[in-house]
């Protein structure tokens, strides 16, 4: 089964507008990380957000008094934050900077009391040494007393062993880039290997045809990580689990939880 990596890294966050428009009801992780980034950082001592995509959490916490470094691969994300960014109040502009950038390797010559690494952007780390390189850069940077923060989806066997690349139909909604209706559907393929899922989502247009495409089909991969697995792979690259939690209100962790989330220190 070969997945393509690239299409299911970038094919997601070439349109911001709708990326925006997709999680705009997502709020619980706004408001967990935000809480974090408040309590755990200042002016002298920013945030480290990787996977910083659209602003989608920082702007928020920025316009509540968080300082913010944002690190993302996608420029395209990025020129959408930068929109928000200009948006935000003057006296808060210069507390969210910008970088483009590989969360397996950068350097920043300094420490920070708090790294992020929201909303399953670490399901983006497809290998192990992906996954370690990142954790080496991440442990580098990290203040001793530092936290660093993250959350990845619960393996779910039912979604992930569902028959490769069958259609599974979703919902009729306005587009808001078009301005017309699509459909939209999901297939999905998992391998279980490698740990791989990788979905394609199909969007076909039901308005007449004035402007945008009559359909496209956008791609996207994540490697799963199992909890115990998760585990494991911190403590072995230097970081000790403080507390794991089911959901972003601190709920218990258990096999019908969506997400993983992880607070953790190092060793």
């Amino acid at each position: 089964m070969k997945f393509d990596l690239v299409a299911g890294t970038t094919a997601l966050y070439l349109d911001p507008v709708y990326y925006d428009y997709e999680y705009r009801g997502r709020l619980s992780d706004v408001r967990f990380y935000t809480d974090h980034y408040l309590r755990h950082a200042d002016a002298a001592a920013p945030v480290l957000e990787l996977g910083v995509g659209s602003g989608r959490i920082a702007l928020k916490a920025v316009r509540k008094g968080a300082n913010v470094l944002g690190l993302d691969l996608s420029t395209d994300m990025l020129d959408r934050c930068e929109e928000g960014r200009l948006k935000l109040p003057k006296a808060s502009r210069d507390r969210l900077r910008l970088v483009q950038g590989d969360m397996r390797a950068f350097n920043f010559e300094q420490r920070f009391p708090l790294i992020s690494c929201p909303f399953n952007a670490f399901m983006h780390l497809y290998t192990n040494e992906d996954a370690e390189r990142c954790l080496t850069q991440i442990r580098r940077h990290l203040a001793p007393d530092g936290l660093f923060l993250l959350d990845v989806l619960m393996p779910d066997l039912d979604y992930l062993n569902r028959p490769a690349f069958k259609t599974f139909a979703g919902v009729r909604f306005k587009h808001p880039r078009y301005d017309c209706h699509f459909t939209y559907a999901e297939q999905t393929a998992y391998d279980a290997v490698t740990q791989l899922n990788q979905i394609k989502l199909l969007y076909d247009r039901t308005d007449p045809l004035e402007s945008g495409p009559p359909s496209y089909v956008v791609e996207l991969s994540h490697r799963y990580f199992f909890p115990a697995e998760l585990l494991a792979l911190l403590h072995g690259n230097g970081f000790q689990v403080r507390h794991r939690f089911g959901d972003f209100e601190g709920g218990s962790l258990d096999a019908q939880c969506e997400s993983q989330v992880l607070v953790c220190g190092l060793t």
